[in-house]
């Protein structure tokens, strides 16, 4: 259903999906030209629509600000208090170390839930 919004609003036919390589450069250059026509970069206030829209935050600046004021601040913090000597106790990780053995023949093993039986190492 998307390839044939997709398709619709560009005015192109579909080009496939097979494994050749695809020249979408037109398809690319007419959609530039559209967006440079219709100013899509700029801001204008008075462009036509403006009143029915609903106005939309910019995902990656209110991602950028989320990741500063949590995970940043966070470990900039940790890291100025390993600095300054303070100490804090280690997170303990919830997740299982993975079993990794030198000793270990895997021809000798039976297979378990750990091992992946679907492909042959020889």
């Amino acid at each position: 259903m998307i390839k044939k919004q997709v398709t619709k609003s560009v005015k192109a036919g579909y080009q496939g999906s097979t494994h050749t390589n695809v020249d979408t450069s037109a398809l690319v250059w007419r959609i530039a030209s559209k967006a440079r026509e219709l100013q899509l970069q700029r801001v204008v206030p008075r462009r036509e629509g403006n009143l029915q829209v609903k106005p939309v935050p910019d995902l990656h600046a209110v991602g950028l600000r989320k990741f500063e004021t949590s995970s940043l601040a966070t470990f900039n913090k940790k890291i100025i208090d390993m600095k300054q000597g303070i100490t804090y106790q280690l997170e303990e990780d919830e997740i299982a170390p993975c079993r990794m053995g030198v000793d270990t023949d895997v021809d000798q093993e039976e297979p378990s839930e750990d091992t992946s039986v679907l492909h042959d190492d020889d």
